[in-house]
């Protein structure tokens, strides 16, 4: 289905924490790239990593999983949730939080994996959807595969997307098109957005940062507030 699914672990019981990571590691759709003891650790994790999927325990420290989901949601709304707790009568307030899933503890594997792929095949769809890019140029509609896409700059009033093949002016604002792009998509600059499938290597000239592309002479500016974001974003 193409990239792993990322999720966080959202546990304060180190034996819980064991069992799912246990139970998940065989999958190779999915991805654990956290644990988060409390729910404080877990909204820090969020921002910092942003994972697509969090398994959480209802029942945590510090913050509860209700409200550090809702708050994980204002940082990344296209956030998927599982909720883990051992009190059913929290599924309400889970699923006001459009949860994906509940599942009751003691956790069984066979139960974990049932919601694990609905999340896959909600992410799958999702990424169906934004595997295309439409934009209007004039009076012509063009409709552009996403993984054709190198990087998009805005240069005075226009928007240049630049494609392996040709490319594409718009109106649209930068702010407007990266509401519509996936994940190997990252905001690099004010002016650039570039895709992190294509980047060959960065550079730094004098006291500005550029990545260059694979194949491609055209290169992007890097903020150097967000070059250390866009190496973590590549390894």
């Amino acid at each position: 289905m193409g990239p792993k699914i990322k999720l966080i672990i959202a546990e304060d019981n180190l034996d819980a924490q064991e069992i799912m990571i246990r139970f998940i590691h065989p999958l190779k759709d999915f991805e654990v790239i956290g644990v988060a003891e409390n729910g404080e650790n877990l909204v820090e994790l969020v921002a910092n990593k942003k994972p697509h999927l969090i398994i959480a325990d209802i029942n945590m420290p510090k913050l509860n999983g209700i409200d550090a989901i809702s708050a994980c949601i204002k940082i990344q709304p296209e956030l998927r949730v599982i909720f883990t707790t051992a009190y059913p009568e929290y599924a309400v307030d889970a699923f006001d939080l459009n949860a994906i899933d509940y599942v009751v503890k003691p956790i069984k594997k066979e139960r974990l994996y049932v919601a694990l792929e609905k999340v896959k095949k909600l992410i799958l769809s999702s990424y169906i959807k934004r595997s295309i890019l439409t934009i209007k140029m004039d009076r012509v509609s063009y409709f552009i595969h996403l993984s054709s896409i190198i990087c998009i700059e805005k240069a005075n009033r226009k928007t240049i997307i630049h494609t392996i093949d040709q490319t594409y002016e718009t109106n649209e604002s930068l702010e407007s098109i990266s509401e519509k792009l996936a994940d190997q998509f990252f905001r690099s600059h004010r002016s650039f957005i570039v895709n992190l499938d294509y980047i060959s290597h960065i550079t730094l000239e004098g006291d500005s940062y550029f990545a260059h592309f694979r194949n491609y002479p055209h290169y992007a500016h890097v903020s150097k507030l967000r070059v250390n974001d866009l190496l973590e974003s590549i390894s």
